[in-house]
Order: structure tokens, then sequence, then C-alpha cells
């Protein structure tokens, strides 16, 4: 198994990402918070499906990289002082760039929670599209509990039998738009979504079984086809 270390310095990188708001809600506040102390961490990208993926990631309004991931690969993505705010990762089996039109895993990794504590925030997003079966796990986790350093996944076995109105098909992938995810409420087509990945943000407010906490200084494995 080939593995590629990818460094990645997070730290000149603005906060602008999705999880720069969702990271100050306290409610997922359930497990040890970390002083600052410097840590590295690392998130390897493992492709389980039985085509070559390529990987993208971005932190904020920052630069997107990109790996080809072939079948049982692993891309290993570090970053400088374990921190990487406003993180982004999906991936595409035809190349494609346009996260508008993939399944999204999202990271803050030491997230300032006040008084030297830091604290990683996590979640698999359809609020745009599902295009890749996929799931984030923590590695060496401190406990598992539920929403505290558990494992979301979303995987919906047939996109052509799932993905129907007012949701639809697009792109080469192809991908299913979630076309009511981007709003602040549950409607037929976000449910739709939810009924099948219940851990999934499905909808830009759907916090409160979506959204994962684990302790800063813990490594993650996002498989594509777990």
């Amino acid at each position: 198994m080939r593995v590629v270390n990818t460094q990645i310095s997070a730290s000149a990188r603005g906060a602008s990402g999705v999880w720069g708001a969702r990271a100050a809600q306290p409610a997922l506040l359930l497990g040890v918070l970390l002083f600052a102390l410097p840590v590295r961490a690392f998130i390897d990208v493992r492709n389980n499906c039985g085509y070559a993926v390529t990987a993208f990631w971005r932190s904020g309004a920052g630069s997107t990289y990109n790996s080809r991931v072939l079948p049982g690969q692993v891309v290993r993505i570090t970053f400088s002082g374990g921190v990487w705010i406003g993180g982004v990762i999906w991936g595409s089996r035809t190349g494609s760039i346009n996260n508008g039109q993939a399944t999204q895993l999202e990271f803050t990794i030491g997230a300032d929670m006040g008084g030297g504590r830091k604290q990683d925030f996590y979640d698999v997003s359809v609020v745009n599209a599902y295009n890749t079966p996929a799931r984030i796990r923590p590695l060496n986790p401190p406990s598992v509990s539920g929403s505290w350093c558990g494992s979301p996944t979303c995987i919906l076995p047939s996109l052509t039998t799932f993905c129907t109105s007012p949701n639809y098909l697009a792109g080469a992938d192809p991908a299913c738009i979630n076309k009511d995810g981007p709003g602040l409420v549950a409607t037929s087509g976000t449910k739709a979504f939810k009924a099948k990945c219940p851990q999934a943000y499905a909808y830009s407010k759907d916090d409160a079984t979506s959204m994962f906490a684990c302790q800063w200084g813990t490594n993650y494995e996002v498989k594509f086809c777990p």
C-alpha cells in the first residue's frame, strides 16, 4: 500500500470555511478540551472504491490541492501545528473539482475554544450534493460516545433510484444535487437525504444530529466507499 504524505501549512490560511460558525456552538463540548500545546495531526484519505478517486482538499478560501488515489491507496494530509480551520475534503471519480456536486467531509482541527484550549469538529455533508459514499473515523480517540469521536457515514446504494424530484442528477460522476440543502429548514428533498444518511448534514441548520467533535490531537481517516 502506497502512502503519499502531503504537508499543509494551515496556520497561514483564513478561517472562512463552514466550520468557522459551527465550531463556536457549545452543545458538543462533551469531551476533554486540550490546552493549546503544539501537536501534529493528520488525516488519512483512503480509497476503498473499486475505481480511482481524485481527492481534493482545502482550508477556508485557501488553495485547493488534489491527488489521484487508486483503489486501496492512501493519501496522508498533515497539518503544521495541528491546526486546520474550515477544512473540506471531497472526491470525484472523474476528477471534477466542483465540490458543489460532491459529498463533503468538513473539519476544523484545533478550534480555539478560549482559555488556551482547542478541540476538533467534523462532519459529513450532503448539503450541496452526494456523489461518493464516505465516512470519517477518528483513529486514536480518547473515548467514543455518540457524537463525541463518532464515525459519521453516508452511503447511498443507488443514485438513479434515490435521486428523485425535487433533487436531481447532474455532473459526470454523477451527483445527486440536494436542491433545498443550502436552505434553513428541512424540506421533502432534504428529508430524503436525511432518511438514508441520518448522521450527515442534509441542510445548513442540521446541527443537532450531524455535528461531531473529538479531542484535539486526534488523527482521522476519511474513507471513500467504506
